[in-house]
């Protein structure tokens, strides 16, 4: 029997578009970290723009509807979109698949449309902050804080354990809103700008790879940053962590330190 897989003359005129596309917009002489750490800001500038060129196409969301932000490819033009963009040489390029699907449930249309339109056309790049340092990705424990004063809230915590290459545009970040209501209750979910006041991220270097740790300080945010209800941040985060384990996006999983390593055992061979 057999198994080979075959193309029809369209599917290989759209491969050869995507090739000769890719080939001509890709970053060049991206400089990267051996031990799968943070990209320079040059590198980063790079590849940012390389996303900005993939989302004008829909290219961030092959498979994804016109309407949005995608380029609504067929099951089969999508794959060959992929099996193209692989073969680079890129490091993971940021992509926000986690957060998006639970923002199109979750979040008003204001939101949706500040948020989501920006992601897919590859203009921000978002960070997901639930774990923390004391609590790992016990999510029930979560220790940061939401402080309403006013028509504001004001964040206080320590988010750990990100292992993202390009500094963040926005913090998709979960804290208790009510520490007089029973974990798993009291959560509530926050997209906040990472330029704010308040928020220090510092790189903790590991033996391959790094740590982002975030620090909120007085984070004072307006409350359209709340994503959905106040107490809905368990049920959103839930919806999150389903996306994780079976979403999709062009984006290959974000592996960069065992690319790191795999390609640090290649060249030693070179080498030997």
């Amino acid at each position: 029997m057999d198994f080979e897989v075959t193309y029809s003359d369209e599917q290989e005129m759209f491969r050869n578009t995507v090739r000769s596309w890719l080939e001509e917009n890709k970053p060049r002489d991206l400089v990267l970290p051996i031990d799968g750490g943070p990209l320079s800001k040059e590198s980063q500038d790079k590849v940012r723009e390389f996303r900005v060129k993939l989302g004008t196409m829909g290219w961030l969301a092959p498979s994804w509807p016109e309407n949005l932000g995608g380029a609504g490819l067929n099951p089969e033009l999508a794959a060959i979109f992929r099996e193209e963009f692989d073969k680079l040489d890129l490091p993971s390029i940021g992509n926000n698949v986690r957060w998006i699907p639970a923002m199109m449930i979750w979040g008003t249309p204001e939101q949706r449309s500040r948020y989501v339109t920006a992601a897919v056309r590859g203009e921000t790049i978002t960070w997901q902050l639930f774990s923390e340092p004391d609590t790992g990705s016990d999510i029930a424990s979560t220790r940061t804080t939401a402080t309403r004063d006013g028509s504001d809230w004001v964040i206080n915590g320590h988010k750990s354990f990100v292992t993202a290459r390009f500094d963040p545009d926005q913090l998709w970040t979960l804290a208790v809103t009510d520490q007089n209501r029973p974990p798993k209750l009291n959560l509530g979910i926050f997209m906040i700008d990472a330029s704010l006041p308040g928020i220090t991220i510092k790189t903790q270097n590991l033996l391959v790879g790094s740590e982002r740790h975030i620090y909120m300080e007085d984070v004072r945010v307006p409350s359209e940053c709340l994503i959905g209800d106040l107490y809905q941040g368990w049920e959103i985060a839930q919806s999150i962590l389903i996306v994780e384990r079976g979403g999709d996006m062009t984006d290959r999983p974000d592996s960069s330190t065992a690319q790191t390593v795999a390609q640090y055992l290649r060249d030693q061979k070179q080498v030997d």
